[in-house]
C-alpha cells in the first residue's frame, strides 16, 4: 500500500551530491521490517539522512525527516501528540504529513515551515521508503513483490544487521557464490560452487543461474530435506540483482530418483535488502524461507545457522571496507576481476545507469 506524502512546495535538492555517493536517491529502499514499525517513533539513518519511523493510530506507516529545522534536534528525542511529533527541544510540532502545526512560542504556526514526509510502500515483511526527487517518483520501478514471503506453504525467517561497509560490497558478495567454500566452509558447507554461473542481463536486472546435477547434498540442505548428507541431488540455483536496494535468490531441489525429473522436492528462497547508512555503512535486511523442513525446531536451527553464516560475511565485508578506506590508490588500479565476477561487474554497470539517470 502506497502512502503518498504531500507535494513539496520548494525545489527539491539532493541531501548528498551524486559525486559523493554510489547509491541512487531515486529508488525505493527498505526502511525496516513491518514488525519493527509501531506507535513508538524511532530514528534510522538512511542514505545520509535521519528518518523518523512510526505508525499512526490507524496503523499507517510514516517516514518523516528526522531533524527539526529550527535547531536541528533529532525528533526521536521528542514525543507523540496524537499522530503528530513534538520536538523535544523547543516544542515545535509536526503532523504525519510534515506540516508544522504548532510553535509554542508563537500564537500561530509558520505556514512555510515543514519537514519532508517521505512516500512509503508497505509490502510485508518490508516497509519501503522513497527519499528521492518527488518529480521523478513515477519513473522509478516499484518495490518487487515477494509472493513466497506470504505463501502459507513457506516458513520464513528475518534478520537485520548493521555492517561497516559500503552496501555494494554485500551486493557483490551474494552475486559471486564461489566464496561459499572458503568463508562458509564450516557453516553452510556448500563446497561444490566452483564454476562461474551463467549470467543474463535484462535492462538493469542481472540474473545468474547455476545447475548442479546429482551433486552431494551439503549437510544443512540434507537435514531440511530429510536426507543423509552427501545424497546425490539435483539443484537449480539462481538469483537476480533487482535494483540497488534488492537482490533475490532461490534454490530448487530435485530428487534424481523420482520418475518425474521436473518435480521439485523442495524450494528455498532468500531476499537481500541493503540500504546505505552512508558511504561506508549499511543496513542489511534479510528474509529467507522454505517449504520444507519447517517445523519450529528446524526453523530455529535454520535461523541460528543463517545468523552465524551472515556474521561470517560481515567479518569479511568489514575487512574489505577497511582496506578500501585506507588504501590511497584508486580501486580500479589494483582490483582484478575474473569470470565468476561477471554478475557483480554487470551489477556495477546497472548501478552506473541508475546514477546516470540522476545526473
Amino acid at each position: 500500500m502506497l502512502h503518498e506524502a504531500k507535494a513539496e512546495t520548494s525545489k527539491w535538492l539532493p541531501p548528498t551530491p551524486a559525486s559523493k555517493r554510489n547509491y541512487p536517491l531515486n529508488c525505493w529502499w527498505v526502511a525496516g521490517f513491518s514488525h519493527e514499525m509501531g506507535q513508538t517513533p524511532f530514528d534510522r539513518w538512511l542514505l545520509d539522512v535521519p528518518v523518523l519511523l512510526y505508525r499512526t493510530s490507524d496503523g499507517r506507516a510514516v517516514a518523516l525527516e528526522g531533524r527539526c529545522p529550527h535547531r536541528g534536534a533529532p525528533l526521536s528525542l521528542g514525543c507523540r501528540k496524537g499522530d503528530a511529533i513534538q520536538c523535544g527541544y523547543h516544542g515545535f510540532t509536526y503532523s504525519a504529513e510534515g506540516e508544522c502545526i504548532n510553535v509554542p512560542s508563537m500564537k500561530a504556526s509558520v505556514a512555510a515551515l515543514r519537514i519532508r514526509a517521505y512516500p512509503v510502500i508497505e509490502k510485508p515483511p518490508f516497509v519501503w521508503v522513497y527519499l528521492g526527487d518527488p518529480a521523478a517518483i513515477d519513473r522509478v520501478p516499484p518495490p518487487l513483490d515477494l509472493p513466497w514471503a506470504t505463501d502459507p506453504t513457506f516458513s520464513v525467517i528475518t534478520g537485520r544487521m548493521d555492517i561497516k561497509g559500503n552496501y555494494m560490497l554485500l551486493k557483490e558478495n551474494v552475486l559471486d557464490l564461489t566464496h561459499f567454500g572458503y568463508v562458509h566452509a564450516a557453516t553452510f558447507q556448500i563446497t561444490d560452487w566452483v564454476d562461474p554461473p551463467q549470467v543474463e542481463v535484462n535492462g538493469d536486472i542481472v540474473t545468474f543461474r547455476q545447475h548442479f546435477e546429482k551433486s552431494p547434498l551439503p549437510p544443512p540442505f540434507a537435514a531440511a530435506l530429510q536426507r543423509s548428507p552427501g545424497t546425490p541431488f539435483t539443484r537449480e540455483n539462481y538469483g537476480s540483482f533487482i535494483s540497488p536496494a534488492l537482490q533475490v535468490a532461490a534454490v530448487d531441489f530435485i530428487d534424481p530418483e523420482r520418475s518425474d525429473p521436473t518435480q521439485i522436492a523442495g524450494k528455498f528462497r532468500v531476499a537481500h535488502a541493503t540500504t546505505p547508512i552512508d558511504a561506508t555503512h549499511m543496513h542489511y535486511f534479510y528474509l529467507a524461507g522454505r517449504d520444507h523442513g519447517n517445523s519450529p525446531e528446524e526453523m530455529e536451527q535454520f535461523a541460528a545457522l543463517s545468523r552465524k553464516g551472515f556474521a561470517e560475511d560481515e567479518i569479511m565485508i568489514e575487512a574489505v571496507q577497511s582496506v578500501l578506506s585506507r588504501d590511497p590508490r584508486p580501486q580500479e588500479s589494483w582490483e582484478v576481476s575474473v569470470k565468476s565476477d561477471t554478475a557483480g561487474v554487470q551489477a556495477r554497470r546497472a548501478l552506473n545507469r541508475w546514477m546516470q539517470r540522476e545526473t
